[in-house]
């Protein structure tokens, strides 16, 4: 059965097959289609082997016994001199300096084998990484090499094997002692098909594919194969530095298993097997305690040399990730907390130092505090940081997660759209990989409703001043502001706005209309069901303003609003103005002791006051020496009675206007002189002055013309008395 999908969101890519073998044997796991993720750096190095020089440590590495002479050939030093033999001088000398070398499984001949074993056995569940370089090459048919590698896992209590595996499509692997998985890195195809005495797999051959096969008590059945788009054995490679390719086995504390291969084409590392767990490989016998590493390679009628160098056995890396996602729907102007999930990769070691994570939260998500169970976190602007010991009973195994971290946020009212959350997780030993992003949309904020009300505050009275309030809210099923919020006020004529304040808003006068602004976003924002403070206007009434008089307001945000918002005033009437009368008494001209002299009285009404409503009385009392003859005055009723002239008149005298003048004529007595004092009284009914007399004083002059000359005495002749001496 053949199937080509997709895996865990990934790329599709290369043919992979999964095959139900004899004997029950199915296959592990359904082979998706995938790039692998970057490699976990190196830990510990439990062994390792260049193979590059003249020598091996054999105490650490096995290559099996030898018989001399015997063609099948075996595992040999390039670079080694001396007796020839596994893991020494090749048959045919190769002559590689030291440094230089590697260890060759078969020549360029058929029915070639040779394999390597390491001898210290692993726990199968201490975790481990296996790589090794390779090369499959062949000077004489550069463009069809074969047969192929096998990177084989075998049982720790095994004995070592005498011999290797079956040759040509076995690959060194099928029927070696001791062997529980081998991984076959196949050029011509065989080690894939069901042709050759092993259990199961597909009708021909696949040429260029890596196939995973059981274990040796169970017929080594095919548990998967992948059939790779990039070659194995490089198309004219003739020598190893052409031929170079990477293999890499990664083992689990959890018994899980990957195989990736790096093509050193400058294209990622490929994860060719995707993780096996070994424990649910049915029909096959359970994992062994322990493990041993061992390469194997064949020739049958098709040839290739095969190589390997660089061999390392290490360690698990933590590989550390993180997933950031919102704890429900993420709405603009509302507060929205996400949750960090910090995980180690079932392929992994687990952490052996300080665990420290980043969130780097979008512009328009703000952080405002983090915390979690065991964690210390800190924010810088976007940025949240948080840390965690790492090690002993707080360190993280493979294929687990620790306590959440969770960062409350508050999301900025024009917030909108999709937005990304790049997030990573660091800690001693794992390699940075690239960091990890959480998606998420943020649903744009309902457009604000805001509600405004004009009012004054109190009566207003035409002719005084009055107070407006004007208050603004948001409606309770409405969105948060999002921009400048902007109310206009446009009184109407009769009421003249003199000031506007109000907390946190900037206002203006123009004429009759008053702007006032605030920014409506950030600390500032009217979030739904709440009001600004109000805005209070001082307003001048004209004294003549008065009933309904309509004004309008509008308010709006980010430019959006329901329009003018009108409202009526009922303005009451002026109260009546009291007047308020004055009078002016002065003589015109000179006043001469024994001529006739001539007064004026003058009326007037204060500009502020109300017009008289009634008959306005003037009474001017004249002293002693001047007595009043004639009194009249446009519209002016007079009488004289003794010193008393008083003049009445019906006529209603307007505010800041005069009434006509009073002229009154007067007879001086010839003997008046001096300073004298009169007074008049002024009343009109609602005048508050009524009643109060007002006093003035002129200046009597002698009369020249009554002078005489009594001996050198000037005298009037009222005086003629003093010259007699």
């Amino acid at each position: 059965m053949t199937e080509i999908g997709h895996s865990r969101g990934r790329k599709a890519g290369p043919l992979r097959t999964r095959l139900t073998a004899p004997l029950g044997l199915a296959t592990a796991v359904a082979l998706g289609l995938s790039l692998a993720a970057p490699l976990s750096a190196s830990a510990e190095e439990i062994a390792g082997e260049a193979f590059t020089g003249a020598s091996v440590d054999e105490t650490k590495w096995y290559g099996g016994p030898y018989t001399e002479g015997d063609p099948t050939g075996f595992a040999c030093l390039t670079a080694a001199t001396g007796a020839e033999g596994p893991l020494r001088k090749c048959q045919k000398p190769v002559g590689d300096p030291v440094g230089q070398g590697a260890l060759r499984l078969t020549t360029n001949a058929t029915n070639q084998n040779g394999y390597v074993i390491s001898r210290r056995a692993i726990p199968a569940r201490a975790g481990m990484k296996f790589s090794v370089d390779f090369g499959i090459y062949s000077p004489s048919r550069p463009n069809s090499p074969a047969d192929g590698i096998s990177l084989m896992l075998l049982d720790g209590k095994a004995e070592m094997p005498l011999k290797s595996g079956k040759n040509g499509a076995g690959l060194g692997y099928v029927g070696i002692t001791g062997g529980y998985l081998g991984i076959g890195l196949d050029v011509y195809g065989n080690f894939t098909s069901n042709k050759f005495d092993a259990a199961g797999g597909t009708d021909g051959r696949t040429p260029n594919s890596i196939t995973v096969r059981g274990a040796v008590g169970v017929k080594n059945p095919l548990v998967a194969t992948y059939k790779s788009s990039r070659l194995l054995a490089p198309s004219g490679a003739t020598n190893r530095a052409d031929a170079r390719r990477t293999a890499i086995i990664e083992l689990s504390h959890e018994g899980v298993m990957k195989v990736s291969i790096d093509f050193h084409d400058g294209r990622p590392v490929r994860e060719v097997i995707e993780p096996v767990d070994l424990d649910e490989i049915k029909g096959q016998p359970p994992v062994p305690d322990s493990l041993r590493i061992g390469i194997a390679a064949s020739t049958g009628a098709s040839t290739a040399i095969h190589e390997v160098w660089n061999g390392k056995i290490e360690t698990l890396a933590p590989n550390l990730s993180t997933d950031v996602k919102p704890k429900g729907p993420v709405n603009a102007g509302e507060p929205v907390e996400f949750e960090m999930i910090t995980s180690n990769d079932k392929l992994a070691g687990p952490t052996t130092g300080e665990v420290v994570t980043t969130q780097i939260f979008p512009e328009g998500v703000k952080p405002v505090a983090a915390s979690g169970d065991g964690w210390k976190c800190t924010i810088s602007g976007q940025t949240v940081t948080c840390k965690r010991p790492g090690t002993g009973a707080d360190a993280l195994e493979p294929d687990h997660s620790y306590p959440p971290v969770k960062v409350k946020t508050e999301v900025a009212a024009d917030a909108k759209g999709d937005k990304t959350i790049t997030s990573q997780a660091t800690t001693p030993g794992s390699t940075p990989r690239v960091p990890d992003t959480s998606s998420f949309t943020v649903t744009p904020a309902k457009d604000p409703a805001l509600v405004v009300v004009t009012k004054p505050v109190g009566e207003v009275v035409g002719g005084s001043p009055a107070v407006y309030q004007i208050d603004v809210s948001n409606k309770p099923d409405a969105g948060a502001t999002n921009g400048e919020v902007k109310v206009v006020r446009t009184f109407p004529a009769g009421i003249k706005p003199i000031n506007a304040v109000g907390e946190g808003w900037t206002c203006k006068i123009d004429g009759q209309t008053v702007t006032c602004t605030r920014p409506g976003v950030g600390a500032d924002v009217l979030n739904p069901g709440n009001a600004y403070p109000p805005i209070s206007i001082g307003t001048q009434v004209d004294d003549g303003a008065k009933g309904p008089l309509e004004g309008t307001t509008e308010a709006t945000s980010g430019g959006k609003g329901t329009g003018p918002v009108k409202d009526t005033t009922d303005v009451k009437p002026a109260p009546a103005k009291d007047p308020q009368l004055s009078v002016v008494v002065k003589p015109k001209g000179d006043v001469i002791a024994g001529k006739p002299a001539q007064f004026t009285v003058d009326v007037s009404n204060a500009a502020e006051a109300g017009p008289t409503t009634g008959r306005t009385t003037v009474s001017r009392t004249f002293p002693e020496g001047v007595t009043p003859v004639k009194a009249a005055g446009d519209g002016w009723q007079c009488a004289i009675v003794g010193r008393t002239v008083t003049c009445q008149r019906d006529a209603v005298i307007e505010p800041g206007k005069q009434a006509p003048t009073i002229t009154i004529d007067t007879k001086v007595d010839a003997n008046a002189s001096g300073q004298l004092e009169g007074w008049t009284d002024l009343s009109t009914p609602g005048d508050p002055n009524s009643g109060n007399r007002v006093f003035d004083t002129f200046v009597v002059k002698e009369n020249a013309d009554q002078l005489i000359d009594c001996g050198g005495w000037l005298a009037g002749t009222t005086r003629a008395a003093q010259c007699e001496v």
